[in-house]
This record gives structure tokens, C-alpha cells and sequence, in this order.
């Protein structure tokens, strides 16, 4: 796993630093990215590694901004793979007017060892920026949608959280979103995603830190808190992730 990390390290490394003599001459592009690298390895009575990326990019002009964001986990215990899970999700809005604007989302999360090999949800709806100052910005979005669900049948047991039947049905999706800079080094960001559905809802929520080291690279953590309406007994409804990650801004 490591050499996937030292690859990836040296395409950033190399993307942040590029050759931009001409930039002042030329208008601001539309396109931004972000590249998130994390790596832990643990030694000991168990041995385990573990790598997580993310990949972010926008595109912004006139009424449209597009955005689309991957993110992918691998964890190894003992020499053996324990987790394995990608994640994709594509946005684009389109503003009617100077807040408001009309939205379409897509994601979808392969995972194959969690409770679904497949989980995808579609949905449209509307957003409104509630507030959008020079520190201070957040946007609100509802509406309905479509989820499909392929239950993991294979990784059945007592710990996990599934619902053995595939799941095609309508659901309503509310997301908020923010971002706070207190300072021009310091930012604090924040989602909450709701999904509600027949076969169970779901609310995540995500708050994210982060310090610049310098004007391409920072220093980004995240903690993600999942909660499920329904899981099977003696289950806990609540799961958490943390992550401490190199961000680089391209």
C-alpha cells in the first residue's frame, strides 16, 4: 500500500509546484481542485495499514457550478484486506436568481465489505443561500429523489448493519452546507446530509478543520458522524469516522 501513497504524494507534489509564470496574465480559471492524502500504519501485536484519498474538483461560470468529488479507502489488517470502499458523487446547480438555484445530484458508494455492495441515490430539488458573507457562507438544499441498494449478502454477521433485500424506492433529501474562515489560514466547514426512505433514513453529518501550511497545502481534519433510524438489535445506530489528511489545493 505504501507505494500507492508515494505515487500519489509525487503527482501532487509535482501538480502544486507546476510552473505558473503566466498566471497574472491570464483570467482566472473556472476549474479548482483539491487532493486529500492520508496514511496510517500501525505495528505492534497486529500489524495494520490504512490509506484514504479524496479527490474534489469545481467548476464555476456565470449561473452554473458544477462540482464533483471521489473519495477511497483501503485498510489492511495483518497482511489481509479489511476494508475497501469508493465513493462518488457529481452535483451541478443552475441559479434562477440571486439566491436560489434549481439542482441535480447523484452519488454513489461501492463498499465491499460494508452493509450494500451498491448504494445510489438520485436526486433534484432546490437550493437557497441563506447567507454569504466575506467570512461566512452557507446554502441549504431540499427535495426529492430515488435510491437503489444492493445488499452485501456475502458479509452477513452479527455485527452488521443490513437489510437483506435489495431497496428500490423514492426518498426526500435535505442537505445544509457551510464555511467559516475566522482567519486567512484557518477554515471550518460543515455538511449535514439527511436522506429519509421506507426502508430506513439516514443523517451524516461532516465538520471538517482546516490550517494552511502554505498557499497550496494544508493540514485537514474531518470527523464524520453517521446515524441510522433502524439497525438490528444490539447494534449501535451511530457510527463515526475520523480522518487527519495533507490537502493540496491545485
Amino acid at each position: 500500500m505504501a507505494r500507492y501513497l508515494m505515487v500519489l504524494l509525487l503527482l501532487a507534489n509535482t501538480a502544486a509546484y507546476a510552473d505558473d509564470e503566466d498566471a497574472p496574465t491570464k483570467p482566472p480559471s473556472p476549474w479548482t481542485s483539491e487532493l486529500e492524502l492520508g496514511y496510517q500504519s500501525l505495528g505492534g501485536n497486529s500489524d495494520s495499514e490504512s490509506l484514504n484519498t479524496r479527490v474534489g474538483l469545481t467548476y464555476v461560470k456565470k449561473q452554473l457550478r458544477q462540482t464533483v468529488e471521489a473519495k477511497y479507502l483501503l485498510a489492511e489488517k495483518d497482511g489481509e484486506e479489511d476494508k475497501r470502499k469508493g465513493q462518488l458523487e457529481l452535483q451541478s446547480d443552475l441559479k434562477v436568481n440571486e439566491k436560489t438555484y434549481v439542482l441535480g445530484n447523484a452519488n454513489y458508494i461501492d463498499d465491499k465489505y460494508g452493509p450494500y455492495f451498491a448504494d445510489f441515490t438520485l436526486a433534484t430539488g432546490l437550493g437557497y443561500q441563506l447567507l454569504r458573507l466575506e467570512t461566512f457562507q452557507m446554502e441549504v438544499e431540499l427535495g426529492p429523489g430515488y435510491r437503489h441498494q444492493e445488499p452485501n449478502i456475502d458479509e452477513i454477521d452479527d455485527d452488521d448493519i443490513i437489510v437483506p433485500e435489495t431497496v428500490d424506492e423514492l426518498i426526500l433529501r435535505a442537505n445544509t452546507k457551510f464555511t467559516w474562515k475566522p482567519s486567512k489560514n484557518v477554515e471550518l466547514s460543515g455538511r449535514i446530509t439527511g436522506i429519509a426512505g421506507n426502508s430506513n433514513s439516514t443523517l451524516e453529518t461532516q465538520i471538517n478543520l482546516t490550517s494552511a501550511v502554505t498557499e497550496n497545502i494544508a493540514i485537514k481534519i474531518s470527523n464524520t458522524q453517521k446515524l441510522n433510524s433502524w439497525v438490528p438489535e444490539g447494534l449501535k445506530k451511530r457510527d463515526s469516522t475520523m480522518t487527519i489528511n495533507l490537502l493540496f489545493k491545485i
